[in-house]
């Protein structure tokens, strides 16, 4: 009884402590789910960025090097610069489109997309009192009530209405809020955020269903989630308190629109060539550090003994290889997509750029480094790295947690972490099943998820976030140099055999000029012969 009693408080002990752990790592991660660009700042620098400048450190530093630079620069070039980039064209192009008329309404700062401004203006039609001039508190209220009580989430299997699973006192508590944010934007910004946060917690709590949601009488989905439509609602209402704009609410939208996309076109017009030169600037820098040409991912790459000119045929073969590998790149963008690029795409709807967004810009990013590439060695790496970069990062990262979520679902049958659009059958085929878990099938939120579930969920997060190390931060880094490192191997292997045959054929020239006995055609057959063995 005692040797049992001691065995029952260790394994309680080491349950207390995986369960500490555990709880610990769910409060970083839902820090990253609620903080985009800190999740991704982590997520890029622990799965990739570290293990492969690790993994080229065996190569030799300046491949280390390089390597590094190339990962961070991707990193805040391609995901946290754009915004930045965005909003700075936003104010220099506020004044001209929005033009006199609402001369007194500053939209560099709002991030409201042309869908929500389309959403929003029809909203605020339907509240305003005919007989006011200008915005009232009332009015303001009542656009947020619409805005709330309109909308239906997806949990799980089934759309459910806020409506129905907020309940009136919880509904005036959360429009409340909101309204008290936009009348409270003089108090700073972290007033405002404090009370958007507590009306997305008062929503969140109660219907546990923020991401994948639609507006009443429509079956398609909106493009933002709740943080996002709660923020662009209070921006937005700011707005229809300039008597100017609730009086030309058409003419708002359509300008405001105009902004949006003009704002986005040339922001990602200014950011995309900044990043396909960044792998140039590396290459620049590892050839003025090191004195150099070549790329540096050969062990010998500071004794200059790797780096050859090529011949103009091996050129033009070489381009064409490169053209194929963009081909791919730009294939696989448009496949992870599952869908055409329309402007909507296109259009910022927060300081970190969307997916869709950043597809784009690390593929042009890829395209670059593809053509930055001086030989087939390095194209191939570069190939097969960004590739598998992109698929990793953009699906296959997700992949990995959406099995983790089926997983735990199937054995602990209490825990919901998957939302489904639509539900496979059983007499669905394979590809029907497969295409609806692809397509139709997320992960919840932090916020979507029961209490009891946050670990569970940060389990899915963990699982992605291992798939990436293990598969984009060792093996992939690994299996490239391994393979470089075999054929340059076996090139200085032909390339020793080639020297020896030469060196041998000139040996026997000599001895055989050397032999007064044979005859001049004597010593040209024998070369001959020794020639073609």
């Amino acid at each position: 009884m005692k040797i049992k009693s001691i065995n029952q408080q260790n394994i309680n002990k080491q349950n207390f402590k995986g369960s500490g752990v555990l709880d610990l790592a769910t409060k970083g991660l839902e820090l990253c789910n609620k903080y985009p660009m800190v999740g991704v700042s982590f997520t890029d620098t622990v799965a990739t960025n570290i293990p492969r400048t690790v993994v080229d450190l065996k190569t030799g530093i300046p491949a280390a090097m390089e390597t590094f630079r190339r990962e961070n620069s991707g990193l805040f070039v391609n995901c946290l610069m754009p915004s930045f980039i965005v909003l700075g064209v936003s104010k220099f192009l506020n004044k001209p489109i929005m033009s006199n008329l609402f001369k007194n309404t500053n939209m560099s700062s709002s991030w409201a997309n042309g869908e929500s401004l389309d959403k929003y203006v029809d909203i605020f039609k339907g509240v305003i009192n005919p007989d006011l001039k200008s915005t009232s508190k009332d009015e303001i209220s009542s656009f947020f009530r619409s805005i709330i009580a309109s909308l239906e989430g997806l949990d799980g299997n089934n759309w459910i209405k806020f409506s129905e699973k907020l309940s009136k006192e919880k509904l005036e508590e959360a429009t409340e809020l909101l309204t008290q944010a936009v009348y409270s934007s003089t108090k700073g910004k972290k007033t405002v955020k404090e009370l958007l946060s507590k009306a997305s917690d008062v929503i969140s709590q109660n219907t546990h269903a923020t991401n994948t949601l639609r507006f009443s009488g429509s079956d398609k989905i909106f493009g933002s989630n709740l943080s996002e439509i709660l923020r662009d609602t209070t921006d937005i209402a700011r707005r229809f308190s300039d008597d100017a704009v609730r009086a030309n609410l058409d003419t708002f939208k359509k300008q405001a629109t105009k902004l949006v996309n003009y704002k986005s076109i040339l922001g990602l017009g200014i950011i995309i060539p900044i990043a396909m030169s960044m792998q140039s600037i590396n290459r620049a820098i590892t050839r003025h550090k090191y004195k150099q040409k070549g790329a540096p991912i050969y062990k010998d790459f500071e004794k200059g003994g790797t780096h050859k000119e090529m011949t103009p045929a091996e050129k033009s073969k070489f381009f064409g290889q490169k053209l194929l590998a963009t081909g791919a790149s730009v294939g696989l963008a448009l496949l992870s997509m599952m869908k055409m690029p329309t402007m909507k795409v296109f259009q910022f709807k927060g300081m970190f750029p969307t997916v869709d967004q950043c597809r784009w810009i690390a593929t042009a990013t890829f395209v670059s480094r593809i053509f930055a590439s001086e030989d087939s060695n390095e194209l191939r790496e570069t190939t097969v790295r960004d590739m598998a970069s992109f698929a990793g990062l953009y699906f296959l990262g997700d992949y990995a947690a959406k099995i983790a979520a089926s997983i735990i679902e199937k054995k602990r049958p209490d825990i919901k972490l998957l939302n489904r659009l639509e539900v496979s059958k059983p007499d669905d085929s394979f590809f029907k099943k497969a295409g609806n878990w692809v397509k139709k099938t997320s992960l919840k939120s932090f916020d979507e998820v029961l209490p009891n579930a946050k670990n569970m969920r940060s389990l899915c997060e963990i699982a992605s976030l291992g798939f990436s190390i293990i598969s984009l931060g060792l093996i992939l880094p690994a299996y490239n140099r391994r393979v470089t490192e075999k054929k340059v191997a076996k090139q200085k292997a032909l390339e020793a055999q080639n020297a020896n045959n030469d060196q041998s054929s000139s040996k026997l020239i000599v001895e055989l000029r050397s032999d007064k006995s044979l005859s001049d055609g004597g010593i040209y057959r024998v070369v001959a012969q020794d020639c073609f063995k």
